[in-house]
């Protein structure tokens, strides 16, 4: 079953409903679990200052976010490790699935419309395409 599972979270609702999911399948298979929130740097800024600004900011957003996540997980008898890395989501989540030989990664989603998919980039889309693991996507819909 799965032995290792990777949760990409950003605290939206899909993000929440994924999280008790990944409690659940961790109880169940006696997983590690793993906690992976992605903070995008900004593509065009215009000095190094606008950068470390950009990830301090994000740092601070997804300690809090995350906080919120491991304070569940406890409730829930579980405990997992935390990270937040800095790049394109999809990317980011391959690469970290990749380095620690995950077994499941498990994301949510949020209904987009086509356009938005479109401009944004499917990150979902990105990591089922190309994960060296199984994918669970789990959809919101509000």
């Amino acid at each position: 079953m799965f032995r290792k599972v990777l949760l990409a979270y950003d605290g939206s609702e899909g993000a929440k409903l994924a999280l008790k999911k990944a409690a659940e399948i961790a109880q169940a298979a006696h997983a590690e679990l793993h906690i992976l929130a992605v903070g995008r740097i900004p593509e065009y800024a215009e000095t190094v200052s606008e950068v470390e600004e950009a990830k301090e900011q994000a740092k601070n957003y997804y300690s809090n976010i995350l906080d919120d996540a491991v304070n569940f997980l406890r409730q829930e008898g579980l405990s997992a490790s935390v990270q937040i890395e800095f790049g394109k989501p999809g990317d980011v989540i391959l690469r970290i699935a990749e380095n620690l030989n995950i077994d499941l990664a498990i994301l949510g989603t949020n209904p987009h419309s086509a356009l938005r998919r479109r401009v944004l980039g499917a990150t979902v889309d990105k990591v089922v395409d190309h994960a060296h693991c199984s994918v669970l996507v789990i959809r919101s819909f509000t």
